[in-house]
């Protein structure tokens, strides 16, 4: 049995490396490995195109170069967290894009652990939730747009005491008031005044 050839074995890592690499840059989903001060060691393209640039410009940044202050704090706090619990934490973002409205990701983030249990880096894999968060931010405005409609709108309903002779509304506290107050007062209804042609034949001839 022929000895291990060390050259050979480190060509097949490398090769094995490289297609790898080469998987994950053809993801769509944005992938990437972060160290504990918030060091970026690898990204694939679909996470570096967001920001307009090669995934080697990316690479050696940290999240503070490349997210304004707010959202590269809430990303190294989530970074932290995962260093100091060894857990995977699945948390939502707001992405800033360079030619396009934001974008939504639902972000999962794995520690990796060395040997001795010891988290060495996080790795993080992105999935654009955006069309589907579109989706809700839509009904959660039609859900407040129906709800301020039903708060203007009151029924009226049961029987009404009216007047046979001036059609005057007896309300609710025994008053009698004019019909269209009535109306007015108890739905979203509103009046104009004008005068159909009957009455006008009757009271006034001469304009007819």
């Amino acid at each position: 049995m022929n000895p291990p050839d060390p050259a050979k074995e480190e060509g097949t890592k490398l090769n094995r490396a490289g297609v790898l690499e080469s998987v994950l840059d053809e993801s769509t989903d944005p992938i990437f490995n972060i160290l504990e001060d918030g060091t970026y060691r690898y990204v694939n393209r679909a996470f570096s195109s967001h920001f307009d640039r090669e995934p080697e410009e990316v690479i050696g940044l940290r999240i503070y170069d490349i997210f304004p202050p707010d959202e590269a704090e809430k990303r190294m706090t989530v970074v932290k967290r995962s260093f100091a619990t060894a857990e995977t934490i699945v948390f939502e973002v707001r992405v800033p894009m360079a030619r396009e409205a934001d974008r939504f990701f639902l972000t999962s983030v794995k520690p990796i652990l060395d040997s001795d249990g010891l988290v060495t880096s996080v790795v993080c894999i992105s999935k654009d939730i955006t069309d589907r968060k579109r989706v809700e931010q839509e009904r959660e405005q039609l859900i407040q747009d129906l709800q301020s409609a039903l708060a203007q709108v009151r029924t009226l309903s049961g029987l009404l005491p009216i007047c046979a002779n001036c059609k005057n509304i007896r309300d609710d506290q025994g008053y009698w008031i004019q019909i269209e107050a009535y109306i007015r007062d108890h739905s979203s209804a509103d009046f104009t005044h004008g005068i159909c042609p009957g009455c006008r034949e009757k009271f006034f001839p001469e304009a007819t």
